[in-house]
């Protein structure tokens, strides 16, 4: 039985071409200078458009990052605002360091409420914290609008692109992002182990280097041959992506109402590549199983460290099943999910 991977948002599976022997380079004969930490950190931080001045740092990931990012930055009672629809690392480093969270509202469909914003952003606020796509309802959040109010406020905008640098424009310059904390291994079709952080110039100077910055030379050479691989095919692999987005929620949205609820914003565009959905005839628990047992299909499923964002959709305690493609997943694939799904309900 063959494996039909929907479990990208986890960690992109097949990775770019070139990066496993990247990798065994870094390792069998360091020292190469195409696979220099500091050359691939610019690329990054070109790949994000980063404004002037900007600094790369590599983290493990991007919970690694942002943890990091907020503990350097924030002060106990200092305010903060974020969505309830972040990971629950957000909150629980929020927590640790006494820092004021105030969670901005979102609709039943994981969609940002703009209204009432920029009245928030008083003059005690310290940052607000985003995630640009869910990793729960796919749903992208308006950067570019939060940003220039943060800009005009004089707030520290900081965001997490887990879901998005490497699949979709990310452009810290113009969403005026002080602070993008990603990993390796989704969207930039990378290895596991290896993120970044960027970091604006205005923030980069407020920061003390990091005590304990890893250094992962096999992991940043393998990202470097992911960057090859995306800087010569991004057009293509970016219009893929769309079209097999737009596919598995079409898809999915042929079940809805017949044993499922689909997850997220009544609309296949504005979200990132990624489905979730509730079972209502079988637990969620019992349909990820089965569809790996049976199907080979594999996938995530639960509250995905995101209690949160599961109450915010309205899901019960079982959480979500969710589907994530890359560009490498096949329409076929993706037809084969309908398929065991309409036949399991």
């Amino acid at each position: 039985m063959s494996t039909v991977y929907l479990d990208n948002c986890t960690a992109a599976f097949p990775k770019a071409p070139g990066v496993g022997e990247a990798m065994a380079r870094a390792v069998l004969r360091p020292g190469r200078s195409e696979d220099r930490p500091e050359t691939v950190g610019e690329r990054l931080l070109a790949l994000a458009h980063a404004p002037a001045g900007s600094a790369l740092r590599f983290t493990p990931g991007p919970d690694w990052g942002l943890e990091r990012l907020l503990s350097a930055l924030l002060k106990p009672g200092d305010k903060v605002l974020t969505s309830p629809m972040e990971r629950g690392s957000v909150y629980r480093t929020l927590e640790r360091l006494g820092a004021a969270a105030e969670l901005l509202p979102c609709t039943g469909r994981g969609e940002l409420v703009l209204d009432g914003l920029e009245g928030k952003m008083t003059a005690d606020v310290k940052a607000v914290v985003l995630t640009h796509a869910s990793h729960v309802s796919g749903a992208l959040f308006p950067m570019g609008q939060v940003g220039a109010l943060c800009r005009a406020k004089g707030i520290f905008f900081l965001v997490d692109g887990a879901q998005t640098l490497g699949v979709l424009p990310v452009d810290m310059d113009a969403w005026n992002i002080d602070g993008l904390s990603f990993p390796g291994y989704t969207g930039l079709l990378g290895p596991e182990g290896v993120g970044g952080l960027a970091l604006s110039h205005r923030l980069a100077e407020l920061l003390p280097p990091f005590p304990d910055d890893p250094a992962n030379l096999p992991g940043i050479a393998g990202l470097g041959a992911a960057l090859d691989y995306l800087e010569e095919e991004s057009q293509g692999l970016r219009e893929r992506l769309g079209k097999l987005s737009r596919h598995l929620w079409a898809r999915m949205k042929e079940l809805d109402g017949e044993g499922l609820r689909v997850l997220g914003r009544d609309d296949p565009h504005g979200r990132a590549g990624l489905v979730s959905v509730e079972f209502t005839a079988r637990p969620n628990g019992e349909m990820a199983r089965v569809l790996a047992e049976r199907y080979g299909i594999r996938c995530a499923w639960g509250i995905l460290g995101a209690p949160l964002a599961c109450r915010t959709l309205g899901c019960g305690p079982q959480g979500v099943v969710r589907f994530s493609v890359s560009p490498f997943t096949t329409f076929g694939e993706i037809d084969c999910l309908e398929g065991a799904v309409e036949q399991l309900l």
